[in-house]
C-alpha cells in the first residue's frame, strides 16, 4: 500500500468555533482574582461549574522557522512558569467542542434555563463553563515531570496551583478561523491569558529555511509554503494581535535576535522582576539541534511578585 499524503484538514465556515452565546445571559458573578496583575482585562464567567480565570496560562503563537522554539526554551526558564511544545494545533479541536453545540439547533448553550422534558433534556450549562473543560485538556498535554506524578506524597492539583501554564504553536493560522476569530476563542475559553505573538518580517529568509529544514519536495517540485503565503500568515499574526489588546505582545524575529533586550522587555510586560535574559540561545539551529553551549540564565533575584491566593475566591 502506498502510504496517502497528509491532508490539511479545513474547517467549515459554520464551523469555525463559533463562541457567542447570548450576550444579555449574565455570570453568576465575575470576579477575576488576577485583575491586578495576569489578566486584567479579563472576562470572568464564573458560575458553580467553572472558574475559568483561577488558571493563568501562557501561550507563544508563531509562525513556523522563526525562532519559536528558542521562545519556548527562553520563557519557560522563567520561574513559576511550565511550557510545553506543539501539540499539532489541538486548541483548534478543542474548540469545536463548543462549536458543535453553539452551530446546532437547539443550541445546548444558549439559554439559561432547564429543559426538563424533550429528546434534548438537559439543565442550564452556565455560560463559560466550557472554557474550563478546554483548559482541563489544555493542562492534560502539560502535566507536572513524571517523578513527581509518581510521587504519591503530592497532590497534583496543589503542585499546579499557583504554576502559569502555557505551550506554544506555529498552526494556529491553520485552523481555518481569521485572526479575530481565534482571539475571540481565547478570550472566552482562556480568559487569563497573556499571549507572545511571533513572526518573522523577513519572509525571504524564512521560505529559504523552509525548504532547507522541511522535507517539502517531490523530485524538484517545491510543495511548502509560498512567500505569498507566508506574508499571509504574517497578516493573520497582526490581526490575532490587535484582537488582543493589552492581552498580547508581538514580537518580530528579526528585532529580538539581535537584541535580547526586547525579549527582557517581554517578561518585563508578564510582570517579572529583575529577570534579565543575558544572550539568545539558538533552537532548531540548521534544522532541530539543541543549543547546548549558550548558558540560559535569568538571573539569581528573577522573580514573580504578583501572587493571588485564590483558595478563597469561590463561584458563589
Amino acid at each position: 500500500l502506498v502510504p496517502r499524503p497528509a491532508v490539511a484538514i479545513e474547517t467549515p465556515t459554520a464551523l469555525r468555533g463559533s463562541t457567542s452565546i447570548d450576550p444579555n445571559w449574565e455570570p453568576f458573578n465575575a470576579t477575576n482574582p488576577y485583575k491586578e496583575s495576569w489578566c486584567p482585562k479579563a472576562e470572568c464567567l464564573n458560575s458553580p461549574l467553572c472558574l475559568p480565570c483561577k488558571r493563568r496560562h501562557f501561550i507563544i503563537v508563531s509562525t513556523a522557522r522563526s525562532g519559536s522554539t528558542t521562545l519556548l526554551r527562553m520563557f519557560d526558564a522563567l520561574p513559576n512558569m511550565r511550557l510545553a511544545g506543539e501539540n499539532h494545533d489541538e486548541l483548534h479541536y478543542i474548540s469545536t467542542l463548543t462549536s458543535n453545540l453553539l452551530n446546532h439547533r437547539p443550541n445546548l448553550l444558549k439559554h439559561p434555563m432547564d429543559k426538563p422534558t424533550g429528546p434534548f433534556m438537559h439543565n442550564t450549562i452556565p455560560k463559560g463553563s466550557m472554557g474550563c473543560r478546554a483548559q482541563d485538556i489544555i493542562h492534560t498535554l502539560n502535566p507536572p515531570p513524571l517523578d513527581v506524578q509518581l510521587n504519591k506524597s503530592i497532590n497534583m492539583e496543589e503542585y499546579d496551583e499557583g504554576l502559569i501554564l502555557g505551550f506554544k504553536t506555529v498552526r494556529l493560522h491553520q485552523s481555518g478561523w481569521s485572526g479575530n476569530e481565534a482571539a475571540e476563542y481565547i478570550k472566552t475559553h482562556f480568559p487569563c491569558t497573556r499571549i507572545l505573538v511571533n513572526f518573522q518580517t523577513n519572509v525571504t529568509h524564512q521560505y529559504i529555511s523552509y525548504k532547507r529544514t522541511f522535507n517539502h519536495t517531490e523530485g524538484e517540485e517545491y510543495l511548502g509554503p509560498t512567500m505569498e503565503r507566508l506574508q499571509s500568515i504574517n497578516k493573520f499574526q497582526q490581526e490575532f494581535h490587535k484582537s488582543l489588546p493589552g492581552m498580547s505582545i508581538l514580537v518580530d524575529l528579526d528585532k529580538w535576535s539581535r537584541d535580547v533586550g526586547i525579549l527582557n522587555k517581554v517578561a518585563k510586560w508578564m510582570g517579572y522582576k529583575n529577570c534579565q535574559f543575558e544572550e539568545i540561545v539558538h533552537e532548531n539551529n540548521k534544522g532541530y539541534a539543541t543549543d547546548e553551549e549558550t548558558v540560559l540564565s535569568v538571573g539569581e533575584n528573577c522573580v514573580y511578585p504578583l501572587q493571588k491566593d485564590y483558595k478563597s475566591f469561590g463561584g458563589n
